[in-house]
């Protein structure tokens, strides 16, 4: 009979060893708060202060004709490919929603995608993942070849409506972070 606890013990024990590093491995993921140190909610002055320690320059600001505040911008690091950057602001609203990281070579995918993940944890399952990609697709000027999600879940820190989603195009990638509540 010992020899039959003893293993079923350790088994038990290994599994619980295994939860526990999952349930760290989760908690070790950072919450999407925006992009570096631009968080949402921040003001086009406040974001404006923080791009130069981002390491971004080439700074543009304009009004669309929806009257949504722009910030353009390349994020230049020595050893990194240049990241074309567009901030955010809704119309009627001085608050930052929306990152776009544009990276230009769809090569880069599998490290964007490992850097994402080490960042936020594992995306979204396939299921929601095609969802929205279903719903999502037909409204882009051109259609993407993937996609994949983090985020949007509930959190101790009030999550809801913060995502990161990774488009994959035939020449570049596109990184989007967005508060969706700011969107509106």
């Amino acid at each position: 009979m010992a020899m039959i606890t003893r293993p079923a013990a350790l088994f038990g024990g290994l599994l619980t060893a295994l939860a526990l590093t999952v349930a760290a491995a989760a908690t070790t993921a950072e919450e999407i708060t925006g992009y570096r140190s631009a968080e949402f909610g921040m003001t086009s002055q406040e974001v404006l202060a923080r791009l130069e320690s981002d390491d971004v320059a080439n700074i543009e600001r304009h009004q669309t004709e929806g009257d949504d505040l722009l910030i353009d911008g390349e994020r230049q690091v020595e050893g990194e490919p240049v990241t074309d950057l567009r901030y955010v602001f809704p119309a009627g609203s001085d608050r930052l929603a929306l990152v776009v990281a544009f990276h230009p070579n769809v090569a880069d995918h599998a490290a964007v995608k490992e850097q994402l993940i080490s960042q936020y944890g594992e995306p979204w399952g396939a299921e929601m993942t095609e969802w929205w990609f279903e719903q999502l697709k037909g409204d882009m000027p051109e259609e993407p070849n993937g996609l994949t999600i983090w985020g949007g879940g509930e959190s101790a820190h009030n999550e809801r409506g913060r995502l990161v989603r990774l488009w994959r195009f035939d020449d570049y990638l596109s990184v989007e972070y967005l508060d969706t509540r700011l969107l509106r």
